[in-house]
């Protein structure tokens, strides 16, 4: 039964066959820039559970969880007849799915194993498959490490299987693209600090995907091939979940169109046109479920939280994305513009900050960029991709202790009694 998934579990004729011809990690292989990604360097292989990672696609985590395997390979912490990487592409539905974990659990009785199920929320009602074998006591003596790319789908399910996580104390794990830190120290690690900028400038065309950043290495651009393969991803996890994709290019040329401005759901879904609020705010979420999209929320000074009633700000999560989304949409013929160059900075320092720390922006008299909340501390962030700042964009920044302007300028200092830095140092050194 296992021996229809060999081409991903070559370890079990040899070491050696694996580590040089899975098709993941050959891959990697291949590309001039490799990127290691170990999430897992602190989990505890002694410890059971059942443990999940999340992550867009095309991000990385296959190949992840197959460095995984070869790192415990490599350190003998198992059997190669106790692991098994099983991707879920293929499998009918969830008593297929049941029958092979089932088969390889019984063939290896209750030594200790690592079971990967690579992008699980393909299979419809997977849910069950595991909370049964939990229940059953299967995951007591080994790790079940389950994959996928809709986020809230994984985890609303994971919730339903209180006290069979395992006691771990961390089980629950994110892959995200690379932050401009991490690109600086694959492509230049000794990069010198006058360097930063136009590594910056390069970022903003690959973003922090391996494959289009060795694309920008290797042939000066992002090629329409790599456009091509993350546009699709795009298109079929949405006709998958059988949605529109008339509707989700609308959605999309009017996030694009809007760029960084305040915008309520009711003042969207008018400005897509012929779509319910309720369908808007399910495309919408599901954008962010797939990684590619946040909303910031305004921020409350006085409960120290977001206002959910009021405007939101929209930003796509990585520059390559948003580009791939362009490039779709003009080829469509939906977007005639130029992408705004100020607006895709902005959108890179408002992510960076949200997988970081709780993040909104400010309104009163005037707006506030970013309020990023880093413990009891309230950093107030404005973002200008010029040379030149006027007094009129320090005004709301006054009102808070903690602030700081990020501009285009190569110098950090002070600019009326307000920090200033350049967008790419605060991005390159804010890596915590």
């Amino acid at each position: 039964m296992l021996s229809k998934y060999l081409i991903h579990n070559r370890f079990r004729e040899s070491k050696t066959a694996f580590y040089q011809t899975d098709p993941h990690l050959l891959a990697l292989s291949q590309l001039s820039y490799q990127y290691s990604f170990n999430w897992w360097r602190n989990l505890n292989f002694n410890t059971p559970g059942i443990y999940i990672l999340t992550g867009g696609r095309q991000v990385g985590k296959s190949t992840s969880c197959k460095l995984l395997v070869k790192h415990c390979l490599q350190k003998k912490l198992f059997l190669t007849s106790q692991v098994l990487y099983l991707p879920c592409d293929e499998i009918f539905d969830a008593k297929e799915l049941g029958q092979i974990i089932r088969f390889f659990l019984n063939e290896i009785t209750t030594k200790p194993f690592l079971l990967i199920i690579d992008e699980i929320t393909f299979v419809k009602d997977w849910d069950r498959v595991i909370k049964a074998l939990a229940d059953e006591g299967h995951f007591t003596h080994g790790l079940c490490l389950l994959t996928g790319s809709d986020t809230l789908i994984l985890k609303d399910a994971a919730m339903r299987f209180p006290g069979r996580r395992g006691k771990a104390s961390q089980t629950d794990f994110h892959l995200y693209p690379l932050t401009f830190a991490e690109y600086v120290k694959l492509c230049a690690p000794k990069a010198k600090t006058t360097a930063l900028s136009s590594l910056f400038q390069d970022y903003l065309l690959c973003g922090g995907y391996l494959r289009a950043i060795n694309d920008l290495a290797e042939h000066g651009k992002v090629t329409a091939a790599t456009y091509a393969t993350y546009e699709q991803w795009v298109r079929g996890d949405f006709l998958k979940h059988k949605k529109s994709e008339d509707t989700l290019k609308a959605i999309l040329h009017t996030l694009l169109t809007i760029g960084v401005s305040q915008v309520s759901y009711s003042r969207l879904t008018q400005k897509v046109g012929l779509i319910s609020k309720e369908t808007l705010i399910d495309y919408c979420r599901f954008l962010e479920r797939m990684d590619i999209l946040i909303n910031l929320q305004a921020f409350d000074q006085n409960k120290k939280q977001g206002y959910p009633r009021k405007n939101r700000k929209f930003h796509f999560t990585d520059p390559f994305i948003y580009r791939t989304l362009a490039h779709w949409l003009k080829r469509e013929g939906y977007l005639n513009s130029l992408i705004n160059e100020s607006n895709l900075v902005e959108a890179c320092v408002a992510s960076h900050c949200y997988r970081l720390n709780k993040t909104f922006y400010f309104k009163g008299q005037g707006e506030v960029d970013i309020i990023w909340l880093q413990g009891k501390v309230i950093k107030a962030i404005e973002i200008k991709w010029a040379e030149q700042i006027r007094a009129n964009d320090l005004k709301m920044l006054r009102q808070f202790n903690n602030s700081l302007i990020l501009t285009k300028a190569p110098h950090a200092g002070k600019i009326e009694n307000v920090q200033s830095m350049p967008v790419y140092q605060f991005l390159y050194q804010e890596n915590d």
